[in-house]
């Protein structure tokens, strides 16, 4: 795990990527004063807050994201109780309560951040198109990243944080319900992500969800897949 996860010393070091091309690791990480400067922002924050709300998440934690989406889709699910999952539909909500009550000015017109968000043109480059919300589960994967070239997740990380994600599976959702949660943490060693897939009936290979690379851990109904270890679980006897 300490080989491919990212660290503050190896920005501006060559790697090659996954492609087989020569690429340079850039800055994913919180300075000491990023992190003083977001700290004391959160704090204004939190007087709007119900302190019941607070109370769910660790001292440790604040948001470590600039304002943009990433920020409100973490503050999205503070407000909804860290430690906790909620479903996507209410995360959704979340956002666009929080997101349209900030007024823009775009192309001369006055928007809120939502409706910039809700209507921005997918890349040229795309190879799958998404809506708004496809980029915010999207996001989620994101926000679980911890590997050298694109650690998304290392400043949740800094600050004792993860994302999780769990899928269900459902008869009326071909593609299973998903879940998603802030955890908060004593300290950053614990501060690493899981993907829950006990509760999720794969339809095709279960190594296309199962990745021993994860940086975090995987669960599926007969195992525990935890820095790349694999753990079985113990089946229940009959009789």
């Amino acid at each position: 795990m300490t080989k491919i996860m990212y660290s503050p010393k190896d920005v501006g070091k060559i790697v090659i990527n996954s492609h087989g091309k020569k690429t340079k690791i850039r800055k994913y990480h919180m300075t000491k004063k990023d992190m003083e400067r977001n700290r004391k922002k959160w704090q204004v924050e939190l007087i709007k807050i119900d302190p019941k709300i607070i109370k769910k998440g660790h001292a440790h934690f604040f948001n470590p994201y600039r304002k943009g989406v990433y920020y409100y889709q973490i503050k999205a699910m503070f407000l909804l109780s860290c430690n906790e999952w909620h479903r996507l539909h209410k995360i959704v909500d979340k956002m666009k309560s929080i997101m349209s009550d900030i007024l823009i000015k775009e192309e001369g017109m006055k928007t809120n951040a939502w409706e910039k968000f809700k209507n921005k043109a997918n890349r040229k480059d795309a190879f799958k198109c998404k809506d708004h919300v496809g980029r915010i589960q999207e996001n989620m994967v994101f926000f679980q990243r911890l590997a050298k070239l694109h650690p998304y997740g290392y400043k949740l990380r800094q600050v004792c944080s993860a994302v999780d994600i769990k899928r269900v599976s459902s008869e009326d959702f071909p593609n299973g319900i998903f879940y998603y949660r802030l955890s908060t943490y004593d300290n950053t060693k614990q501060a690493l992500p899981v993907r829950d897939y006990k509760e999720f009936k794969f339809p095709r290979h279960e190594c296309k969800y199962v990745n021993y690379k994860f940086i975090g851990t995987i669960i599926t109904k007969n195992k525990v897949v935890s820095k790349g270890k694999i753990n079985e679980m113990p089946q229940m006897q009959s009789g």
